[in-house]
C-alpha cells in the first residue's frame, strides 16, 4: 500500500467524501454549550477501528441512544458540525445519550485528531477508521454518498433510527434526539 501525503489525501478524499467540499453547516438555534466541567479531568483517547469493532462499541451501549459522528480534522464542515454534537452529548449524556465519534484521518495524523478532540474535552469513546482518509472508509462504512460530515443515530435498543447525510442540520440531529430520548426506555 502507497502511503499517502496528508495533503494529497485530503485532495483525493474531499473528491471522494463530497461532503467535506465546503457545503455550510446550519447553525442550531441553540448549542452553545461547553463540554461538561469533569470532562476536562477525563484522558481523551482514540482507537483504530473496523466497522465490525465500530458496532461492537456501539452494542456495548444498549439501553443508551447512541449518536455516531463521522468525521475528519481535513474536513471544515465535519470541525463545524462537531461541536454541536459535544453540546448535545453534554446536555443529555445524563438522559441517556451517548456519543462516539470516527475519524476519518490517516495514521499519521493522530496527533492531529487527539489535539482537537482534547481541544473539545471528547472523553467518550473516539475511533479513527483503519482505512483512513482512503474512499475505502467511506464504503467500509457504509457512509451514504460517501460523504461527510455524516452521523448516525441508534436507538436504546441498537437500532439505526436515522442517518444524517451532508450538508447536515444540527437542528434536525437535536430533534431527533431528543425524540428518542423521550421514547420509554424498554426492557
Amino acid at each position: 500500500m502507497i502511503r499517502v501525503t496528508s495533503m494529497l489525501a485530503s485532495a483525493v478524499c474531499c473528491v471522494a467524501l463530497a461532503g467535506c467540499a465546503g457545503k455550510p453547516v446550519e447553525e442550531p438555534p441553540r448549542v452553545d454549550q461547553k463540554p461538561p466541567a469533569k470532562a476536562a479531568a477525563q484522558e481523551v483517547t482514540l482507537r483504530t477501528t473496523t466497522p465490525k469493532e465500530l458496532a461492537e462499541a456501539i452494542a456495548k451501549h444498549r439501553g443508551n441512544v447512541v449518536l455516531v459522528d463521522y468525521w475528519a480534522t481535513w474536513c471544515d464542515p465535519c470541525k463545524k458540525l462537531f461541536p454541536h454534537a459535544m453540546a448535545l452529548h453534554g446536555e443529555l449524556a445524563g438522559k441517556g445519550l451517548s456519543l462516539i465519534s470516527v475519524s476519518f484521518d490517516e495514521a499519521e495524523d493522530e496527533p492531529d485528531v487527539l489535539k482537537f478532540l482534547a481541544g473539545h474535552g471528547a472523553t467518550f469513546e473516539n475511533f479513527r477508521a483503519e482505512s483512513g482518509a482512503s474512499p475505502r472508509s467511506a464504503m467500509e462504512f457504509d457512509i451514504e454518498n460517501g460523504a461527510i460530515p455524516f452521523m448516525r443515530l441508534y436507538d436504546r435498543t441498537g437500532k439505526l433510527y436515522k442517518a444524517f447525510m451532508a450538508p447536515i442540520k444540527a437542528a434536525d440531529v437535536e430533534q431527533a434526539v431528543r425524540e428518542l430520548l423521550a421514547q420509554p426506555a424498554s426492557g
